[in-house]
């Protein structure tokens, strides 16, 4: 399938050459024909799945060659998100004459307007800065032609329907409407029904399913050294790296504590400004900054390529979040990682998650003891190996052919690193700042031979003091914590091998 073979306008085909794409995307393909036919469409895809393409194209294709003037409205929960799908929608408008404005708050009202009179036939904007334009006179929508919620779970879980409902009102009765979304919770389904009741349904894998291009890992650290894991975490990885929590004022801090330990990070919540929320987003993508802190809604409008990690700093209210937080890295079958910090509060939680991930794509085991990071499961004898020291093989098969790395019995390899940690007994976030000592760059860990003397005088390996004292097991009792040296170890993440990949994936 090619864009030429859905009925694209040359216009329009040229802008999607100019955006770099090849070949429609599956929801692409499934959605735009539908949109070109005039019909009402839900639309629900992973994140990263193209839906912005899949109702921006077949919109300016209808709209092309029209009368000037507003005549399709998008509305979007954030305003990191609606720029992004402005941006987007003027690479594909470019050949086709159209114009593509945006309406959200942070900015005076008085530039927006000035942009809409030089020329506007479709906005992307914000429910409630697009009824001060409405309530001002800066525009009318009885020309509107095509209504699309876009991101619309979230904008309905975030309180948004009464807005969105005096929008509708000022709208022609003759509309088409599109609802395009990566989640779709049952308790928001009822909501959608008053809107969209005889609309066609698009779905593209399971319900609220994340990529399975993603891999999941969790790390249980006690509270107090989260901050230690997260910087050793930083240092070691080179790519970008999104940090979620759960508070605008946990973002602002853990922000400046990264800035305060040397570390290229920031911080994106609702209450910066426009101009400093786009800022940060512009240092992000232009790799000045490489750790960006983030909340939920924050990060719905970012669409930065080539995030490698994802890390859940604090665990998500949902399911649905879970999902969506992840799905910034991964993007259009890019391999992506996601590891959670899992605290001892936060086990049941994160086997809800677990079970969700196995239900809907692979199982994902329980955290692994002592800090590491387990990933999915290999069958007894398939890759595992039983080793002298009773420890075991895994097999990871990769692009470049098998390879095995060692898992240690627990307990039994040495760390050469020492993590710094908050040693002032007061929580993160709580608005006090204390220095944390550095974290040394781990040294590659090296397995004894089976019967080497190390020091014990017996031929047998001697006693190796835990490295990771502060973590607990969640599938099993609790252990007893070590007593912590001087400079506690906050967690060491290690990284196993994801499960085959079938080819072409």
């Amino acid at each position: 399938m090619t864009f030429t073979r859905l009925g694209l306008a040359e216009p329009i085909l040229e802008g999607v050459k100019a955006a770099g794409y090849t070949q429609p995307t599956e929801i692409q393909s499934l959605a735009i024909p539908r949109v070109l036919r005039g019909e009402d469409l839900i639309a629900l895809g992973q994140t990263g799945s193209g839906k912005t393409a899949a109702f921006g194209l077949p919109i300016l294709n209808r709209l092309y060659g029209g009368p000037p003037g507003l005549r399709a409205v998008i509305l979007v929960p954030t305003r990191e998100l609606c720029v992004q799908v402005a941006e987007n929608l003027r690479i594909y408008a470019q050949h086709a004459g159209l114009h593509v404005c945006t309406a959200f708050g942070g900015i005076p009202l008085a530039i927006q307007e000035s942009a809409f009179k030089r020329g506007l036939d479709v906005l992307v904007a914000c429910p409630g800065r697009l009824i001060d334009h409405l309530e001002r006179g800066n525009l009318v929508l009885k020309h509107v032609q095509v209504m699309v919620l876009d991101e619309a779970d979230r904008m309905l879980d975030m309180g948004f329907l009464p807005q969105i409902r005096r929008i509708f009102v000022r709208c022609p009765q003759e509309r088409q409407n599109l609802l395009f979304s990566a989640t779709m919770p049952p308790e928001i389904e009822s909501l959608v029904k008053d809107f969209m009741g005889k609309a066609q349904r698009v779905q593209v894998g399971q319900r609220s399913q994340a990529a399975a291009s993603i891999r999941h890992e969790f790390l249980e650290v006690a509270g107090d050294h989260k901050l230690a894991t997260l910087e050793q975490i930083l240092r070691r990885t080179r790519g970008r790296v999104l940090v979620f929590v759960k508070t605008k004022i946990r973002c602002e801090q853990l922000g400046r504590a990264l800035k305060a330990k040397r570390l290229p990070a920031d911080a994106i919540h609702g209450d910066k400004s426009a101009e400093a929320r786009y800022a940060v987003l512009q240092s992000f993508e232009r790799g000045k900054v490489l750790a960006l802190v983030a909340t939920d809604v924050a990060a719905r409008g970012i669409d930065v390529s080539g995030i490698e990690l994802v890390v859940n700093y604090d665990l998500p209210h949902s399911v649905e979040d879970y999902v969506h937080r992840t799905g910034r890295t991964g993007r259009a079958g890019a391999e992506g990682r996601a590891l959670t910090l899992v605290g001892p509060a936060d086990r049941g939680k994160v086997r809800q998650i677990q079970d969700h991930l196995a239900r809907t794509s692979r199982a994902v085991p329980a955290p692994h003891p002592r800090g590491t990071i387990a990933a999915a499961p290999e069958p007894q004898g398939a890759g595992a190996a039983p080793r002298p020291d009773g420890g075991q093989e895994r097999t990871s098969h990769g692009a470049g052919g098998t390879a095995r790395k060692r898992e240690p019995e627990r307990g039994s390899h040495r760390s050469g690193q020492r993590g710094g940690a908050d040693r002032t007994g007061h929580r993160e976030g709580s608005g006090r700042s204390h220095g944390h000592p550095g974290a040394k760059r781990p040294e590659g860990r090296r397995a004894a031979p089976a019967g080497h003397a190390s020091g014990s005088g017996n031929g047998h390996p001697a006693p190796r003091r835990d490295p990771h004292p502060h973590a607990r097991r969640s599938d099993g009792p609790v252990l007893e914590p070590t007593p912590a040296p001087a400079r506690p170890h906050a967690g060491r993440a290690v990284a196993h091998p994801r499960p085959p990949v079938p080819a072409g994936r």
